[in-house]
């Protein structure tokens, strides 16, 4: 192989022409040849010797398992002399070529930039480095070496690895639990999968997983201890890598505490055979503080105070778990509408989207005696609020009138029977509010009106509501005074007989409720006591719904059953029920069991902080045999333990910023932020403390390790926050691995081999630099003309030879 001269500055060369022009002097011959030399030193010669040699840099990591090495081996290298032998991963070493992987090297990780900090401090001028291109550790085009490096890409083995396991971060003692194996796979290939509980084994799922990811899910009964240890491994026939083919996570189980039924005897009955512990009770255990892991409804919201209401929407939003069944007094039969745990329900009790709708005349009878003025606010203006809410239920063929009493003399109507449209209601809305209370409280007057005038409509359904606060002076006087005694239970059935149904409310503890009982069970109506007189505009509503919708669905059928997380697997069809109330799903709410036209039967939702769902059956007379399906009560139970899930007073989330977890903890109790907290984030061994960014919100960031996926948040000792994190295995996520090598090879000035072909590397030169040997001489000859100037003389040949020229 021919080398090369060169130089570096060839015009200084130049002057070697001045050399014959300069004055010549004793020895001038060795100092022409001393400048000579030195002008030749100082344009910087050198040369340059081809040469086939090459160091390699072998990567022996675990997503290799020596496969490198092998077709390090195999390979045809045309090199002049035995290449000096690297080994890495997450360190390097030196070694032959024929040697197997050092004992002592961590193959677990990959450091690619270290190998090629290594190579860069030998005394190599080129070299071939044969890897999967992946790195666990450092960053390689950060800290490429100035000699050009071949690539070899060799790829990574085969690999089914468990990627996550998902479980929910909390859940109740006998809740069934459904967690999720996340599979990732190179190949398609046959898995068992192995889950555990506490060191329980599980019963093994076998699988085929395609190439890519796969979910399996698999559940198990949450016993009644603290922490669930939730564990699960995979296994395969092909030999691969097995550092990344099991995931622990970890479960909160929630405190054992007593689910509130509200008069339902059969849920509470049901709920006892699943295992809960059960307050069965009325309206009057609604106190704060709500201390149940659940409540449950059936029952008119006119038992329940204003306070009950909002106490019951607070306990969901903060985290409680709300269930409302289906009975004579739920939902639209319950004056619910519009109230405060309607708004947390997953379903509207107003069906809005109904498209068939009968032509309603419906006729408002309202006292207006003084008695009406009393209370703050005034039941005068309650009654106004309800009635406002009446009209604006309204559909706009819908007919509505409203007469106010007092005394006989004083009955008038405060709008005659007329449409709901939008011009009539704003008439409406006008009339009722310009209504005085006056007199005192005569009946028979008004109610007779009212029944004449729906009479003469040609309304399908006709219905009066008449609310009195007070006694009916009918057939007698304020001053005791007696008469004729109206029986306003004959005029009901009379009303009845002409298809006119009546219902009445009576207001506060002084009213007739003798009288207006009796009339709406001879009417075919509904008998209210709004004894709270501010649950008056819900009672009014719920009426106005109730008598002029369809809600109760009475046809035998089989509900439609969805898929869904809360479903059982393998529970089969659901059999036929017989009623339920009609409602309309909210958004964002979930159906579980569907009924006519897709109306809801069971229904759950997230609200707030809270979960609420609704069973619009009656299992105590509707449900049938949907009732007595031996799958109801583990349906139910599943149901009521989503309920009980509570939210945790320390909510971690964690998202993956680089190479750092970042952590944001919002910790919120009973509805309060827990502000001025100290805590503390543990994680693969490092601290991190968390600073305060917003109330209640701390945040910490801590380096990712691929040495644990659990992240503990920590107050002083205890542990208030466990989440699972998963960072896949750095040394077997090899993705970009080939242009990572590609890129190597392309900025250091080296190539991309082959490996089928034989590697002959066209490494630098071995470049002499000349110039230090040439000064070196130019410096002897100097010394040899100075030499000989001072002592010439006294040389014999010299003397005689300066004789023999005189």
């Amino acid at each position: 192989m021919l080398g090369s001269f060169s130089l570096e500055w060839p015009w200084i060369l130049l002057g070697l022409l001045l050399l014959p022009f300069l004055r010549r002097k004793a020895y001038w011959s060795l100092r022409y040849a001393g400048l000579g030399i030195m002008l030749i030193a100082l344009s910087q010669p050198s040369f340059t010797q081809p040469s086939k040699t090459a160091a390699l840099l072998i990567d022996v990591s675990d997503s290799l398992s020596g496969n490198a090495l092998e077709l390090s081996r195999e390979l045809d290298l045309d090199l002049e002399r035995t290449p000096d032998v690297y080994v890495f991963a997450s360190d390097v070493t030196q070694t032959e070529l024929k040697e197997d992987v050092p004992g002592f090297l961590d193959t677990g990780q990959t450091d690619l930039a270290k190998a090629l900090q290594v190579l860069q401090a030998s005394d190599n001028q080129r070299a071939l480095l044969i890897s999967d291109g992946g790195e666990s550790l450092g960053e390689a085009l950060k800290a490429l070496p100035n000699i050009p490096v071949d690539t070899l890409y060799v790829a990574s083995l085969n690999n089914t690895r468990l990627l996550n396991l998902v479980v929910p971060d909390s859940v109740s003692p006998g809740e069934t639990v459904e967690a999720t194996a996340v599979i990732e796979s190179d190949m398609p290939t046959e898995i068992t999968l192995s889950p555990s509980v506490n060191g329980a084994d599980l019963s093994p799922i076998i699988q085929e997983v395609p190439a890519g990811r796969t979910a399996i899910p698999f559940r198990f009964q949450a016993a009644d201890v603290a922490t669930l240890d939730v564990s699960a491994r995979i296994s395969t026939s092909v030999s691969q890598p097995v550092q990344d083919d099991s995931q622990t996570a970890f479960v909160s189980v929630n405190n054992r505490t007593p689910v509130l039924v509200i008069d339902d005897p059969a849920m509470a009955n049901l709920l006892r055979t699943q295992g809960f512990d059960v307050v069965e009770t009325g309206p009057e255990a609604v106190v704060a503080p709500l201390e149940y892991s659940a409540v449950i409804l059936r029952d008119s919201a006119a038992k329940f105070t204003t306070g009950q209401l909002e106490l019951l929407e607070s306990y969901v939003l903060n985290g409680g778990g709300l269930m409302m069944t289906g009975g004579p007094d739920s939902f639209g039969f319950g004056a619910w509408y519009r109230t405060p745990v309607e708004s947390v329900l997953p379903v509207n009790t107003d069906l809005r989207t109904e498209v068939d709708l009968p032509l309603v005349g419906l006729v408002i009878v309202l006292d207006r005696s003084q008695s009406m003025s009393t209370g703050n606010p005034s039941k005068i203006d309650l009654a106004k609020e309800g009635a406002i809410s009446v009209v604006d239920l309204a559909y706009k063929d819908d007919l509505l009138g409203m007469i106010v009493f007092s005394d006989a003399g004083s009955t008038e109507w405060a709008f005659q029977l007329r449409r709901a449209t939008d011009q009539g209601k704003r008439e409406m809305l006008s009339s009722i509010l310009a209504i005085e209370t006056e007199g005192g409280t005569v009946l028979q007057p008004a109610y007779e009106q009212a029944i004449t005038a729906l009479e003469q409509t040609e309304a399908s359904i006709k219905h009066i509501i008449i609310l009195s606060d007070g006694k009916l002076y009918d057939g007698g006087n304020v001053f005791g005074a007696t008469g004729q005694v109206v029986d306003f239970e004959a005029v009901a059935q009379a009303a009845l007989d002409l298809g006119i149904t009546s219902s009445t409310i009576a207001i506060g503890d002084g009213a007739d409720f003798e009288r207006l009982s009796a009339i709406a069970s001879a009417g075919g109506g509904r008998y209210y006591e709004a004894l709270n007189v501010s649950t008056l505009p819900q009672i009014f509503t719920n009426e106005a719904l109730t008598a002029t919708r369809s809600l109760l669905r009475e046809e035998a059928f089989a509900p439609n059953l969805r898929t869904h997380p809360l479903i059982p697997n393998n529970i089969g069809a659901a059999p036929s029920l017989n009623a339920y109330i009609a409602t309309s799903l909210k958004e964002n709410a979930e159906t579980l069991l569907d009924g006519l036209q897709g109306e809801p039967i069971l229904a759950v939702h997230r609200q707030g902080l809270g979960r609420t769902a609704a069973l619009t059956t009656d299992l105590n007379g509707w449900a049938g045999d949907l009732g007595n399906w031996a799958a109801t009560p583990s349906l139910m139970g599943t149901v009521v333990r989503w309920l009980q899930a509570r939210p945790v007073a320390y909510a971690a989330q964690v998202n993956r910023e680089g190479q750092s977890w970042h952590v944001i903890v919002d910790a919120v109790k009973d509805g309060q932020y827990l502000n001025n907290e100290t805590l503390e984030l543990r994680y693969g061994g490092a601290n991190a403390a968390f600073e305060q960014v917003a109330p209640g919100r701390y945040e910490a960031y801590i380096p990712v390790s691929a040495d644990s996926n659990t992240l503990i948040v920590v107050d002083g000792e205890e542990v208030v926050a466990r989440k699972q994190v998963y960072s896949q295995n750095a040394e077997f996520d090899t993705t970009g691995g080939e242009e990572t090598l590609q890129q190597i090879a392309q900025r250091t000035g080296g190539q991309v081999v082959d490996s089928s072909q034989t590697y002959r590397p066209i490494a630098p030169a071995n470049q002499t630099q000349l110039w230090p040997y040439l000064a070196l001489l130019a410096f002897l000859l100097f010394l040899v003309e100075l030499f000989l100037r001072r002592f010439g003389e006294f040389l014999p040949r010299q003397k005689s030879q300066r004789q023999a020229g005189a």
